[in-house]
């Protein structure tokens, strides 16, 4: 298979050198037994646990602290940890009793470990945390500089974002390839499957197998669930209302199940990296917590897949695809830094919402599907600007070059804005 240099391989090697344990979650097949065997250079042994086997299972039930210990000079990989959650604690007293030593365990799973509170609580300040989701655009096109939105993240002040996006321009060349793989990536999604299976159809196949895996292998992992057409006729609902507020009543009536069961099935999305969770913005923390919030698809090819929806050319799709792109770069750059939609009580609104980790700086983002824009698409992006001097408003399009729309309000094509 084709190799792809993901960006969070450095981030990966330099933990390994400062913290003891390092976590490398995210997604089955989203490329992180690849990143570790072939793409991860390290300086000192490593020793790799396939955890899907269950032999190897079975050794490490009965003799993992042995085993361990005979290869404590090593960095031990385990794979698919979450498959045996009872190593954990062992992994907590093996890496206490030698805590000046780094990068003991390497462990890869794609069962989110720190949504569980027995776990959190278990490797509490001995774990660095990465999560990799398939392919994002700017890995896909190989790369090396930071995109035009890690650059604006990164910008001092509001007047310097301004300056980048006056001065940004991509050649023809690369801007049509650019485009073209976005649009790849808004109907078949991103796993690195993709990178040599080109046919539409096989692609389709592989997603359809990929879903009946995570309801019949990983689901009952997570949960006993007795009744799976409960589980389809959520999905169904669920992933027609993506990019929308999602009442979870609402949701439990049209189901009809109990709000409780919603709830759990949601986190089991949230859990298994099919879906995130998009909260509202808003000063006051609480309030944040409290309001409705939006879900999307980790990977739009997956959110498709679900409703049986290959063709359809709609906003609901593109606007996932965006933001799960902008989700894969806040992922590889490794800071806490989360992505948001702002909505005012009188129902003003855009799609998603950024503050830079470095400076005061606000983004407020809008995404519309067109090639070309006209002044009522920034109609809630001039709200939000007029109320904010630090707020730089960017209306996500498909067209090909950037305009400057008003001051501080900017459009800019999507394929070069994550690019």
């Amino acid at each position: 298979m084709q190799l792809i240099n993901r960006r969070l391989t450095e981030k990966i090697a330099h933990s390994l050198k400062t913290d003891r344990v390092c976590a490398l979650m995210g997604p089955r097949q989203a490329g992180k037994t690849t990143l570790v065997r072939h793409l991860l250079q390290s300086d000192r042994e490593l020793h790799y646990y396939n955890l899907k086997d269950p032999s190897v299972r079975k050794i490490l039930k009965i003799n993992g602290r042995k085993e361990f210990d005979h290869f404590s000079g090593a960095t031990i990989i385990l794979d698919e940890v979450q498959t045996v959650p009872s190593l954990l604690e062992l992994i907590q007293v093996q890496v206490d009793m030698h805590p000046g030593r780094k990068g003991q365990f390497l462990l890869l799973g794609s069962n989110h470990l720190l949504l569980n509170q027995h776990i959190r609580e278990s490797l509490a300040g001995r774990v660095a945390l990465f999560t990799l989701l398939p392919l994002a655009l700017t890995e896909i096109l190989e790369q090396d500089k930071p995109t035009l939105l890690e650059l604006l993240l990164d910008a001092e002040t509001i007047p310097s974002c301004e300056s980048i996006l006056a001065e940004k321009y991509t050649p023809l060349d690369k801007s049509v390839e650019a485009a073209e793989l976005l649009a790849d990536l808004n109907q078949f999604g991103g796993y690195p499957e993709f990178l040599e299976r080109k046919s539409s159809e096989d692609r389709i196949d592989w997603l359809a197998h990929y879903h009946q895996t995570y309801l019949e292998t990983d689901l009952r992992q997570l949960v006993e669930l007795r009744n799976t057409e409960s589980f389809e006729t959520f999905e169904q609902l669920f992933t027609l209302r993506v990019g929308n507020l999602m009442n979870i009543s609402e949701l439990a009536r049209d189901c009809g199940l109990s709000a409780d069961t919603i709830r759990r099935f949601v986190g089991y999305y949230r859990q298994l990296f099919i879906a995130w969770q998009a909260k509202p913005y808003h000063v006051n923390i609480g309030k944040r917590m409290m309001k409705m919030s939006k879900y999307y698809f980790y990977d739009t090819g997956m959110l498709r897949s679900v409703l049986d929806n290959f063709t359809a050319v709609t906003g609901q799709f593109f606007e996932n695809t965006i933001l799960s792109e902008i989700q894969k770069i806040l992922s590889f750059r490794g800071r806490q830094q989360k992505l948001y939609f702002a909505r005012t009580a009188t129902g003003v609104e855009v799609d998603g919402y950024l503050e830079s980790a470095a400076t005061s700086n606000k983004l407020f983002l809008e995404i519309k599907q067109a090639d070309i824009v006209h002044s009522h698409d920034i109609r809630h992006l001039k709200k939000y600007i007029g109320t904010d001097s630090t707020g730089l408003g960017l209306l996500i399009y498909n067209g090909d070059r950037i305009l400057n729309m008003e001051p501080r309000i900017w459009a800019v094509p999507a394929a070069w804005l994550l690019a």
